[in-house]
C-alpha cells in the first residue's frame, strides 16, 4: 500500500500522528480486554449420562473433573480414556470461544485472530474409540 499523505503540512502531519497514537492506544486497550475475556473462558464437556464431566480453562488446562458413583462402573482404562476425550472436547470448545472473543473485538480477518484460529485447528482430535493416539514421525 502506497502512502499518499502530504507530509509537507506540519499541522496535518501532527493531527495524523496524534490520530495514529489514539488508534494504537485504543487497540492496546482492546487487546487487554480481549486477553482478560479469554482468560475467563471456561468450557465443560460431559458424558452422555453426565456421570463424568470435565472443565478446562482458556488454555485447555484441566480445571475440574466431576465424577458420580456411576462413573466408577467403567474400568479404570475406560474412565481414563473418557476423561481424556472429554477434556479434548472442552479444549476445542474453549479454543473456539477464544477465537469468537478475538474476532468480535478485532474482526474475523485480523491477523491475530487468524493466528489464534490456526493454533486451535492444530489441537489434537481424539480417535473414534475415545483413546488418545500417539503418533511417531
Amino acid at each position: 500500500m502506497t502512502d499518499t499523505f502530504d507530509w509537507s503540512d506540519p499541522i496535518a502531519t501532527r493531527a495524523r500522528i496524534e490520530q495514529q497514537v489514539k488508534d494504537a492506544e485504543r487497540r492496546a486497550e482492546q487487546a487487554a480486554q480481549v486477553r482478560d475475556d479469554i482468560a475467563a473462558v471456561r468450557e465443560q464437556a460431559a458424558s452422555p449420562g453426565r456421570d463424568v464431566a470435565v472443565t478446562v480453562d482458556s488454555s485447555g488446562r484441566l480445571a475440574e473433573v466431576k465424577l458420580t458413583d456411576a462413573a466408577f462402573d467403567r474400568s479404570p482404562a475406560a474412565l481414563g480414556a473418557l476423561i481424556v476425550a472429554l477434556a479434548g472436547d472442552a479444549q476445542r470448545a474453549a479454543g473456539a470461544r477464544a477465537v469468537e472473543i478475538a474476532a468480535e473485538a478485532f474482526g474475523a480477518e485480523d491477523a491475530a485472530v487468524e493466528h489464534l484460529r490456526e493454533e486451535i485447528a492444530q489441537l489434537p482430535d481424539p480417535s473414534q474409540d475415545g483413546r488418545p493416539r500417539i503418533e511417531y514421525r
